[in-house]
């Protein structure tokens, strides 16, 4: 069973998906990201997106479509995505293009035994710059 957290920051959202979360709870957490979206409204903003483990069977990027879209309109920047798998990588970058964000997000893939976690991504989700787009359009 996995877990998630949706948390708001100073600077935006952190959402961070671990393990093997149900349809349930994926709709859950998409429910409430998009709650903290409509809050944000109004504000530049970025994201830091964690996805540790995560099983990405059952993946539905028409939902991740629609919450980039819904995030772009309530004022998002930016968002780093740090995950540990390159096919799911690819996956998640050709969504974020089919979104039309692939210049407002970056993917960050770590190794397994990588110990930096999303410690590398917050430069890019604070400040931005030079950092690797793991897409098409790199």
């Amino acid at each position: 069973m996995g877990t998630y957290s949706v948390t708001p920051t100073k600077w935006g959202l952190h959402v961070r998906m671990q393990g093997d979360l149900s349809i349930t709870q994926r709709d859950a957490a998409i429910a409430e990201i998009a709650g903290h979206f409509n809050a944000l409204r109004g504000k530049s903003w970025t994201s830091l997106i964690e996805f540790d483990h995560f099983q990405a069977e059952n993946f539905r990027p028409e939902r991740v479509v629609e919450l980039v879209r819904l995030a772009k309109s309530c004022g998002h920047l930016r968002s780093a995505i740090v995950l540990t798998d390159w096919q799911w990588a690819s996956t998640m970058a050709d969504t974020m293009i089919a979104a039309g964000a692939d210049d407002q997000v970056r993917i960050f893939v770590l190794p397994d035994w990588a110990d930096e976690g999303c410690e590398i991504a917050m430069p890019w989700v604070l400040h931005g710059g030079a950092v690797p787009l793991v897409s098409e359009a790199a």
